[in-house]
């Protein structure tokens, strides 16, 4: 049933077969009908010349520059070198000049002199306003000349800094790309948002090119080795990110691998050792006596019997009294931080890259190795990687082209816990075996350890094959074929000890399969022209993308034999066994257009257009077209402000565009049916329904499910983006000033609605809601001291975005909530936490995204009478109890005494980064900082520095509450702490030298996490956007070491 409704889903394209089955012959016919056409264009004479003139222009390194504009100084008559650097040109007096000008290099006048060959060397330009930036689809661009907010990533300061993934390197680095890593485990990823985010329940990740492929989201930056990127641009605004349409709602990521030279062989050689170790020490018990004397305080004021009194307990388990802890009649005193953390973590990339050239083909590979520890014991994480770029021309107007990125990670994640395990509590009993508090002890780190197996293993890889054909000079059509492939397989065993799912399942296994397969077939035209004082830039094209997820599982329970736990799924129950598979298949098809237009190098306009179409939404909803324009001012080129003689540059940007959002699962336009059945505990159970389930006893049975409730009125969701900048150059372009202003309106938010009970279904999709971002970014580039030995330079980043919830649709029929005080609509967001029994996020309209919301306290309770008056009932009015505030002032504190307490949005970012070259020597930090964010600490209380902080009788504070086993905290401002902190992110010291006349070499010291400055009073302030601290451990402090040879 379900493939026949994707069948259906897939209808609503009926033209996208018939375009794939004619796509060849139609380019076929096209060339032919251009090329007919480029016989007729012929250059311009001017009757006047004397001689007809030849030559190569080549850069610094005897490198061929192709595309180089050759003009006749004072005509218009002029020629464009082809793919080897050469030209031609005739009829040109013997007197003239030859102007040469080419993107990133400097502008060359050479006279002819009667010469009939010429030989041009250019030299790549100083100023970096004139650094060449990509822009997508073929398009490159003068940093001077963008019209849209693109920001370029100083590849070479990142080169040297540990890291297994690209987003981490990329952290603070660029204004409005905002990266947040909240795991150090092993192989773990960032949250990656450019500009804040444009959506509440659909993705907001930005869309990540490699090499012009489009390979997914952000993080797939990870399947890339950092030493193999040449360039990284940040496409920011609608204008700039508007040529990807749908897929670059979120802003764009572009990462250019490195490619050969022409006529050189290279190979590099290039390895790092990173050693890891906490940044602070843990916040554990180390003293058992005051534990046991806590621990029996808080249970006695529970109204619990207390524990350490030297009995055995109902558990079976014997806790010394605190008079055998005082006389050191208990031998235990475990530090559990020492068995399940490794001392010193160490990790190692290894890179070798090799690349070549000849006339006709270039060729480069490189491979890397890279292996990380975990913290944990059993916890650690290897990857390899390679990248191989092929090029070669097979004609002097046609070049083929093939690249080929790919990885191979394995992960065991299988490390203990509990290092918060009680000191008095043994690692071992009297025979040796685990020491286990009860029977429901499912936390022994060692156990687990030992006896669980949590393993992954994934692939992955992408490749293109591309072709480009230059009809006329300037005329490109490239067509080329993305493929990309990932799979993923977990392993996972629960043994029937030790663990909770093993124990009520006498043991429990499971083998997922996840495996994912894109192919992206596009082809476009790029039109470039000079027409006197008018430069016109013109790309056309065509996009198909087809995507297939299939995931399958394999789980079996009730093991006979768990000798080979999940390597043999046939000791368990067949009974039991469930075996569960998926197909996923969308399709998206896309054009494009993009126009420059530059007159007399000072006014700059851009228009672009994309129309998608996705198989993800209603018939009446597939296509939507976004449109974008850009205009530029360069001011600086006028004469009355050159007069001033102040600007190197001075241009004014600004842009508008609208871009959509399809980050939804498939099919939910449509009506699904599956069928569903599994044995649970002697009863089959069916589902009938999302989160609904009905049990029967019998011999069970298999039913056909409606699966969700279908909304054939689901529709992109939009967001309109306006911007205005100015670049500014100044003191021959040492100083670069970078400045941003922003506004981001997303409407028709694609969200799941909750239903009643009585329909059958938890939710379903809905456009309803809006939300805006508006923001500012600052960056300043200088060089403050520069001579022929000696370079000092610094880059200051400073970036605030503010996001506000809009709209959140009909109250009535999206479940909306009001505020009792303030009439505000909300509704929770985030997950529930058990031990508030509340969710502690929500969405509110006039409010920042995920604000806190709770109870205002007002310090601590001193005795009943003023818990009484406050507004407190039974336990809650004891002394040692919060205070909260009566906010209606009703006299009762109730649920209705809640409000906003805080907001983990972050008021501003800001970084720093100075950098020094002396001769061969070069020195780096780099600061990163979060200012004015709140962060919910769940481990405020439970930290053993803060706990002999209580209140008691003798220690009436207003800080901390009295211990008490049973007590069941509300949510309030008392758990929320400033999160801001600024962190000494980088420090990179190298030297680079010759060692003969053949090989170069680099050694360096890096060091990561050097310290942070912070009031938080947990390990890392550094959290999710949802700004919830759940503990861990330290951010790890890193130093590496690391040597490359170049032969």
């Amino acid at each position: 049933m379900i493939k026949k409704y994707v069948q259906e889903g897939k209808i609503y394209f009926p033209a996208i077969e018939f375009i794939a089955k004619v796509k060849l012959a139609f380019l076929f016919v096209f060339f032919l009908g251009l090329l007919s056409k480029s016989s007729e264009i012929s250059a311009l004479n001017l009757q006047e010349s004397r001689i007809d003139i030849t030559g190569t222009v080549v850069d610094s390194e005897s490198v061929p520059l192709p595309g180089v504009n050759i003009l006749v100084k004072g005509t218009s008559k002029g020629v464009t070198t082809d793919f080897d650097g050469n030209f031609s040109i005739e009829d040109v007096p013997e007197d003239a000049v030859l102007v040469f000008g080419f993107l990133g290099f400097d502008t060359q006048e050479v006279p002819v002199n009667s010469r009939t060959i010429i030989k041009v060397v250019m030299e790549a330009a100083i100023g970096a306003l004139d650094e060449v930036m990509i822009v997508g689809y073929g398009g490159t661009v003068k940093r001077s000349d963008v019209t849209g907010s693109v920001s370029q990533v100083e590849v070479e300061q990142l080169k040297d800094i540990p890291g297994g993934s690209v987003e981490s390197l990329l952290q603070g680095r660029v204004a409005g790309l905002q990266i947040t890593t909240s795991s150090q485990a092993p192989g773990a990823g960032a949250s990656v948002r450019i500009r804040g985010g444009s959506s509440l329940r659909g993705s907001n990740s930005p869309l990540l090119v490699v090499d012009g492929f489009p390979i997914g989201d952000a993080g797939n930056l990870q399947q890339i080795n950092p030493a193999d990127i040449e360039s990284i641009e940040i496409l920011k605004d609608a204008s700039a990110s508007a040529i990807y349409g749908s897929r670059g709602a979120n802003g764009v990521i572009l990462v250019t691998t490195r490619n050969p030279k022409n006529g050189k062989t290279v190979i590099n050689v290039r390895q790092q050792t990173t050693v890891s170790q906490f940044t602070s020490e843990l916040n554990l018990w180390r003293n058992p006596v005051l534990l046991a004397q806590l621990s029996n305080e808080s249970r006695i004021n529970g109204g619990f019997p207390p524990l350490y009194i030297g009995e055995v307990a109902s558990t079976g388990l014997y806790y010394p009294s605190v008079q055998e802890l005082q006389n050191g009649d208990w031998p235990h005193n475990v530090r559990w931080d020492d068995i399940v953390f490794r001392d010193t973590p160490i990790n190692n990339s290894t890179t070798i890259d090799v690349s070549s050239s000849n006339e006709k083909t270039n060729f480069s590979f490189s491979g890397n190795y890279f292996t990380e520890q975990g913290v944990y014991i059993e916890d650690d994480y290897s990857k390899f990687n390679y990248n191989l770029n092929v090029d070669h021309k097979l004609y002097d107007n046609f070049r083929i082209t093939f690249s080929s990125i790919g990885s191979k990670g394995k992960r065991n994640n299988n490390g203990g816990l509990a290092y918060w395990r009680s000191p008095i509590i043994p690692v071992y009993d009297e025979n040796g075996d685990y020491y286990l508090t009860n029977n429901n002890d499912f936390n022994h780190p060692i156990a687990l350890t030992e006896n669980r197996v949590n393993k992954n293993k994934t692939i992955d890889f992408l490749s293109f094959l591309g072709l480009e054909w230059d009809i006329i000079p300037s005329l490109k059509l490239t067509s080329r074929l993305n493929y990309k492939f990932g799979n993923s397989i977990s392993d996972q065993y629960f043994p029937k000890t030790y663990t909770e799912a093993g124990e009520f399942n006498n043991g429990v296994a499971s083998i997922g399969n996840y495996q994912a397969e894109t192919i992206i077939s596009e082809t476009f035209a790029n039109y470039n022209k000079t027409f006197g004082v008018h430069k016109l830039g013109v790309t056309a094209g065509f996009s198909y993308q087809n995507d297939v997820i299939r995931t399958s599982n394999l789980g079996a329970s009730d093991f006979v034999n768990e000798v080979l736990q999940n390597e043999n799924l046939g000791a368990g129950n067949p009974e039991r066994n469930t075996v569960g598979n998926n197909l996923i298949e969308t399709e998206l098809v896309s054009g494009i257009f993009r126009v420059n237009y530059e007159f007399r190098e000072k006014y700059l306009f851009t228009f672009t257009s994309r129309a998608d179409g996705s198989s993800k939404f209603g018939e009446n909803n597939k296509w939507a077209i976004f449109p974008s324009g850009a205009i530029g001012w360069k001011a600086g080129e006028e004469n009355f402000i050159k007069e001033l003689e102040i600007f190197d540059l001075l241009k004014f940007r600004a842009s508008y565009g609208i871009s959509g959002n399809q980050g939804i699962s498939p099919y939910q336009t449509l009506s699904r049916y599956g069928v569903s059945e599994y044995y649970n505990n002697g009863n089959w159970v069916t589902v009938i329904g999302p989160g609904y389930e009905v049990g029967r006893t019998g011999q069970g049975g298999i039913e056909v499910l409606w699966g969700g409730i279908p909304n054939p009125d689901l529709k992109w969701e939009t967001t309109a983006q306006v911007d205005f900048g100015v670049d500014m150059g100044f003191f021959n372009d040492r100083l670069q000033v970078i400045f941003d202003y922003y506004e981001k309106h997303t409407d028709d938010l694609l969200q799941e609605r909750i239903l009643p009970i009585s329909s059958g279904f938890d939710r379903m999709w809905v456009n309803e809601g809006s939300i805006a971002n508006k923001g500012i970014e600052l960056t300043l580039d200088g060089t403050l001291i520069q001579s022929n030995d000696f370079t000092l330079g610094a880059t200051a980043i400073f970036y605030r975005n503010r996001n506000e919830v809009t709209g959140l649709g009909s109250t009535t029929e999206s479940g909306n909530l009001i505020d009792p005080n303030t009439g505000m609509e909300f509704r929770f967001s985030g997950n529930s936490l058990a031990m508030f029994r509340a969710f502690p996020n929500l969405l509110a309209v006039g409010q920042p995204v995920n604000v806190f919301y709770g109870y205002k306290t007002d310090g601590i309770v001193q005795n009943l009478e003023e818990g009484v008056s406050a507004g407190l009932e039974g336990d809650l009015a004891q002394p040692g109890e919060f205070k909260y505030v009566d906010v209606n002032g009703d006299g009762v504190i109730s649920v209705d005494d809640r409000t906003i307490i805080g907001d983990p949005n972050p008021d501003f970012t800001a970084s720093f980064n100075l950098s020094l070259n002396y001769k061969k020597f070069d020195a780096s930090i780099f600061f990163n900082g979060v200012f004015g964010n709140d962060v919910l600490n769940t481990q405020s209380f439970n930290q053993p520095s803060n706990q002999p902080l209580r209140w008691t009788p003798d220690n009436p504070t207003n800080s901390f509450p009295s211990l008490r086993d049973g007590r069941q905290v509300e949510f309030s401002d008392w758990w929320i702490e400033d999160g801001s902190f600024v962190r000494i992110q980088n420090l990179n010291l190298g030297y680079s030298f010759e060692i003969d006349s053949l090989v170069s070499a680099r050694v360096f010291v890096n060091a990561t996490n050097l310290y942070t400055f912070t009031k938080f009073d947990g390990y890392d302030p550094e959290v999710g956007g949802d700004g919830i601290y759940w503990g861990g451990y330290p951010r790890l402090r890193q130093g590496t070491i690391g040597l490359t040879l170049t032969f």
